[in-house]
């Protein structure tokens, strides 16, 4: 038996009777038979776009039919119809120019809201990417040795690359917001790993600049900048509903904190971590503490074996009353605080995902040229525009900060669609190539899937 569910013409179940056959019909409601009828004139014009020249008349006689079946079940005019139609060509034209529009850059563009600084920064980052990371992605995914001494270099080439949104008298440049976020997106386009690394860092170091403890700051983040030292963080779990996976109790002096944290990344490059655990009262506190085993009281596991970004040696730690003094909190903050972070920030993961879009991109271009067939080259040029748009739309927000959770929430969407488009038709174009290991489409195709 075959399954259709879709609108057919009246006498399509007295042909399949006929035919010594038997179908099953229902009748549909009024708003059923609405939505059928649009997803008709979809399956019709699909079919019009697959026609040959022989049975083109004949398909876009089945968009008429359903047309004109719209306009009755809508109780529409066509004179109505006709009017609307004469103003659209009277104001945009008809379809007659064999116009195809590939993308649109207006005038005003993003790049031009950029400062000086950030475009210095960004032009530096960009020079030494390219150079140092771009022609090692493969190595720098898979080794952890290599992915550590790429982020001391890179730390060697310029420490305010580490230090973006730090103001200047902790020894940061306090980039735009507009800045921090292509920056995001440039990272990931060279390298996931790295790029998740260094945003590990960025927020942890932040935090502790927030951090309304003088004396944390003066003990750790001033050690971190003199000695170049690197932080990572580990309160994801926080997120997790019902009990608590990491617990603070209040005691002399400090804290005694016990649990289990699932994912922090960085061991071995970082020495530092923010650890996030929740107290008696449902408050979060956020403390630092060295990212190395320490007795019985803190312990982290072998780095776990990951599919892609391998290299940032993800590890899970277990606290069996672990001292944590007053001095080495960070902060506390309210009862489910995370979660309304959560939501001011949900557009911000997306922007790894819109450099991993270029960065698929960039191999599909690679390709469009070594291959030379119209497909590909049209494909690059859809997606191209496609990600370019996103792109704005994206740091279009973060000059203009709306409250527009559901907004920001479909262009995060759009952001990992976009990412996992792009990776596939770097593998599809790659051919055979892509299949291997260390192809870099294959790396990518890895990075979208995170």
């Amino acid at each position: 038996m075959n399954e259709y569910q879709k609108l057919i013409r009246n006498k399509i179940p007295q042909i399949i009777n006929s035919n010594q056959q038997k179908c099953q019909v229902k009748n549909l409601s009024n708003a059923e038979y609405k939505e059928a009828l649009k997803q008709k004139l979809i399956e019709e014009s699909t079919e019009v776009s697959e026609a040959n020249k022989d049975n083109l008349a004949e398909e876009i006689a089945d968009v008429y039919e359903v047309i004109d079946t719209l306009i009755k079940v809508y109780k529409l005019e066509k004179k109505d119809i006709i009017k609307i139609q004469k103003q659209k060509r009277k104001l945009r034209g008809k379809f007659d120019k064999k116009c195809f529009l590939v993308s649109v850059e207006s005038a005003d563009t993003i790049i031009d809201k950029l400062t000086e600084l950030d475009e210095d920064i960004l032009q530096q980052g960009e020079d030494f990417l390219a150079k140092e990371v771009l022609l090692k992605g493969f190595t720098i995914d898979k080794d952890s040795n290599v992915l550590k001494d790429i982020f001391k270099k890179m730390n060697d080439f310029n420490p305010h690359f580490f230090r973006l949104k730090l103001a200047e008298n902790w020894g940061g440049i306090n980039i735009s917001n507009l800045g921090f976020y292509s920056w995001q997106i440039m990272m990931a386009k060279y390298s996931g790993a790295l790029s998740f690394l260094q945003i590990q860092h960025q927020s942890a170091i932040e935090m502790l600049s927030q951090s309304k403890n003088n004396i944390v700051k003066e003990k750790y983040l001033s050690k971190i900048i003199k000695e170049n030292l690197f932080c990572g963080v580990g309160f994801s779990h926080l997120r997790r509903k019902g009990k608590p996976s990491v617990m603070a109790i209040p005691i002399e002096k400090g804290y005694e904190l016990t649990g289990f944290v699932p994912w922090i990344t960085g061991y071995d490059i970082f020495s530092y971590v923010i650890v996030g655990a929740i107290l008696p009262d449902g408050q979060e506190l956020y403390g630092i503490m060295p990212f190395a085993n320490n007795n019985n009281h803190l312990k982290f596991s072998f780095p776990m074996k990951l599919s892609a970004m391998n290299s940032t040696n993800t590890v899970t730690a277990t606290l069996n009353q672990w001292f944590l003094s007053s001095e080495d909190v960070v902060m506390i903050k309210p009862y489910q605080a995370i979660y309304q972070k959560d939501e001011e920030n949900v557009l911000h993961h997306g922007f790894f995902a819109l450099g991993c879009s270029l960065a698929g991109l960039r191999i599909l271009k690679d390709n469009c040229d070594k291959i030379n067939l119209p497909k590909v080259t049209d494909s690059y040029a859809r997606l191209k525009a496609q990600t370019d748009n996103l792109q704005r739309k994206m740091l279009e927000i973060i000059i203009h900060p709306n409250d527009n959770f559901e907004q920001k929430l479909d262009l995060r969407v759009q952001a990992i669609s976009l990412a996992y488009r792009c990776a596939i038709a770097a593998i599809i174009s790659s051919k055979g190539e892509g299949n291997q290991e260390y192809h870099c489409a294959n790396r990518i195709y890895r990075e979208a899937l995170v």
